[in-house]
């Protein structure tokens, strides 16, 4: 019993060494990365944007005959008595 317990501290102690090693030696170093945010100054006129950002396109359409939740096609207006 007194061997294994023994195995063990001495296995705890190389994997805390481990560790510290790791931490101190290992690589920790990040990579550069070139991040812009505007930021408003109070006080401080905003200028004019120089070029306007397209709009978003336009959702698409579902045609009349789009099938419904439930799997059927839907009917068109003129079948339904729709003028």
């Amino acid at each position: 019993m007194g061997r294994i317990l023994q195995a063990v501290i001495v296995l705890v102690a190389l994997a805390a060494l481990g560790v510290l090693g790791y931490a101190y030696f290992g690589d920790m170093e990040a990579d550069p990365v070139q991040t812009r945010a505007p930021v408003t100054l109070p006080g401080l006129v905003p200028e004019a944007p120089a070029a306007a950002l397209p709009a978003a396109p336009a959702a698409p359409s579902v045609p009349e005959s789009a099938p419904v939740f439930g799997g059927t096609p839907a009917a068109p207006a003129e079948a339904a008595g729709g003028n």
